[in-house]
């Protein structure tokens, strides 16, 4: 396919876009850091605020009954139950939710453009939503995270974290503190919107000053045929629902368009929930929202793919509060 002319190119914005400046960051980002070195990644602006609900709603949605798992002097509760996460949290425990994401759309979002933009298809995608009461110790113990590239988000609140240098394969994954203060250990401070990337192996202790909140993301080193469209959202009541805005229309699941039947003047788009044929003129716009970026308003293409369901002028939910909590995938997770 030729070129698209510079005067028709729509306006795209990428959920990257608070850390990386376009496609041309990304890609160095690829060449130079990826499974080589640990990076820190200061935002460009505050869309990332707008990635999670607050803590207190964090912990509303542990009391409602989405799965979340107690870490405290390396000891794991696993229950879930709600009765135990007030004293957790005065302790100075870490409580965290397991594939986060299943009720997080915009987290599945940022999963989604990471996976088509930077990584390629991985196996065994993890997300945790982390909240702790720091209390200036160390919250989970000296540990590595085994063979996966990892992405983490400050989003409330600071931590620091210190790391060394990867540890050799198959090393248990908690580890005793005799390692640190060898040479290659050094000390991060992780502020609100910093994005911290870690190579597989890399061990790290965190301590957290006051309330925290932030993410990590990770994924096996193992590559996999997944489908470029898959999207591991539950079914829910989004809470609050997202505003209208004028300016732009937003990629509500992942796609993939096909190729151009030139005597119909059609394509194939393949969804989540299937194809279905859209007209020809969209397909230069389609094929550019498999990492489900926002697109402007103004963009003539993208009638087809309003009308399909594709886009739309508001953003995806914050939360969605889900229909059936006790499936939700974290209440199997290890």
């Amino acid at each position: 396919m030729s070129p698209i002319p510079a005067s028709t190119r729509a306006r795209l914005r990428s959920p990257l876009a608070s850390w990386f400046t376009g496609t041309a960051a990304v890609r160095r980002f690829r060449r130079r850091v990826l499974g080589r070195r640990v990076a820190l990644v200061p935002p460009r602006d505050g869309t990332w605020r707008a990635l999670v609900p607050s803590f207190a709603a964090a912990v509303a949605l542990a009391r409602g009954g989405v799965p979340f798992q107690i870490a405290f002097e390396r000891r794991y509760d696993r229950s879930g139950d709600a009765r135990r996460l007030t004293r957790a949290l005065a302790r100075g425990a870490t409580v965290f939710f397991p594939q986060a994401h299943q009720v997080l759309p915009r987290v599945a979002r940022l999963m989604v453009a990471l996976r088509e933009e930077l990584l390629g298809p991985r196996r065994d995608e993890s997300s945790f939503l982390f909240l702790v009461e720091g209390r200036g110790r160390e919250g989970m113990g000296l540990h590595h995270d085994g063979d996966v590239d990892a992405f983490w988000v400050q989003l409330e609140g600071r931590r620091t974290v210190t790391l060394g240098p990867p540890v050799a394969p198959r090393t248990p994954l908690d580890l005793d503190g005799r390692r640190r203060g060898e040479a290659g250990w050094h000390t991060l401070d992780l502020p609100p919107g910093s994005l911290l990337y870690l190579p597989p192996r890399i061990p790290h202790t965190v301590v957290c000053h006051g309330r925290s909140l932030a993410l990590s993301l990770t994924w096996s080193r193992r590559r996999a045929r997944v489908p470029r469209t898959a999207w591991d959202v539950v079914s829910g009541r989004a809470s609050p629902r997202p505003r209208q805005d004028p300016r732009w229309l937003w990629t509500q699941v992942p796609v993939t368009a096909g190729a151009v039947d030139r005597v119909r003047r059609r394509f194939r788009l393949h969804t989540p929930e299937g194809a279905a044929w859209v007209p020809a003129r969209a397909h230069a716009l389609a094929g550019r929202l498999a990492g489900m970026p926002a697109v402007a308003a103004s963009t003539a293409a993208a009638a087809p793919l309003v009308e399909l369901g594709v886009l739309a002028p508001e953003d995806l939910p914050l939360v969605l509060v889900p229909d059936a909590p006790h499936a939700l995938d974290g209440w199997r997770f290890a």
